[in-house]
């Protein structure tokens, strides 16, 4: 096998390519979840179907808006366009891959601490929050709005940075297995989750961020590193007994097993006013969450 032809193949589909990936190791760990945890499957089905609900209006613009990003990226690196041309040897694979992995895993960090902070965009970002029995099913649980937005702040630090083609599709595969595996129902025991947990974010970290409260909710913003959160303030751990899923302001049974109030969410007077207020970033006013 011309293990060449083949990551070139892989690169002139980006698409298809993440979509492959997403779709295996979704499968993967679903199988498992079921298999290890011993759930009802009907529940875990009707739980599952539930979520894929949002995958209609959001997979066709997650295709379009990569197929631009995979543009826009190829533009870049033709043109020597982007930050990272103004480095000393930045054709240097060091620079190429490793620092440019690392700097757009910190914007991405930026991308989710505005999700929460702006409130045009909580109202969309909710929609993920709003899930109550964590699995790797919510993983797809996106409003469209917010797949439009995450697609756009993509194309928005390509176009600054000058990422290249090539560490977007190791970005963009590193990203969709972290972010499954983040939102699975397992757990890490406290010792290995500890040491994974300085650098990366594991999905004891990440259950922590879908606690239904603050300031759990607000804490644990990075991607694939930790490290963000632990520099800039927003590092939180929660013991598996002290994490409830959900949103605060949405708990209840009618609310969090319908599809249209999250669908309507974002327009304007939808959803009453306090409930952008009390997820919204307020540090001094957080009440205080027990760490594990």
């Amino acid at each position: 096998m011309d293990l060449a032809a083949v990551f070139a193949f892989l690169i002139e589909h980006p698409s298809t390519t993440q979509l492959a990936l997403f779709a295996i190791i979704m499968i993967s760990m679903w199988s498992i979840e079921h298999a290890v945890l011993a759930k009802s499957l009907r529940a875990k089905w009707r739980h599952t179907l539930f979520n894929a609900l949002f995958i209609a209006p959001a997979l066709p613009i997650q295709i379009v808006m990569m197929m631009l990003c995979a543009a826009l990226a190829h533009w870049v690196e033709e043109h020597h366009w982007g930050v990272v041309q103004l480095l000393p040897n930045a054709d240097n694979p060091f620079i190429r891959y490793g620092v440019m992995f690392v700097v757009l895993d910190f914007l991405d960090y930026l991308y989710h601490f505005s999700m929460h902070q702006v409130p045009g965009f909580w109202r969309f970002h909710l929609v993920h929050h709003t899930d109550e029995a964590l699995d790797v099913s919510t993983t797809v649980r996106e409003h469209p709005g917010e797949t439009l937005i995450r697609n756009a702040f993509l194309m928005l630090w390509v176009l600054l940075t000058g990422a290249s083609l090539e560490v977007l599709f190791l970005r963009q595969a590193v990203e969709t297995a972290v972010n499954i595996l983040s939102h699975t129902s397992f757990r890490l025991p406290p010792r290995p989750a500890r040491i994974l947990g300085w650098l990366f974010i594991t999905p004891n970290l990440h259950q922590t961020h879908h606690h239904f409260e603050r300031p759990a909710t607000n804490c644990n913003f990075g991607d694939v590193f930790s490290i963000w959160d632990r520099l800039f303030g927003t590092f939180l751990e929660l013991a598996a007994e002290d994490t409830v899923y959900g949103l605060d302001t949405h708990m209840a049974a009618e609310q969090a097993r319908t599809i249209w109030p999250w669908n309507v969410a974002p327009l304007p007077g939808a959803v009453p006013s306090s409930l952008f207020d009390r997820v919204l970033i307020t540090s001094e006013t957080a009440p205080t969450v027990p760490s594990a």
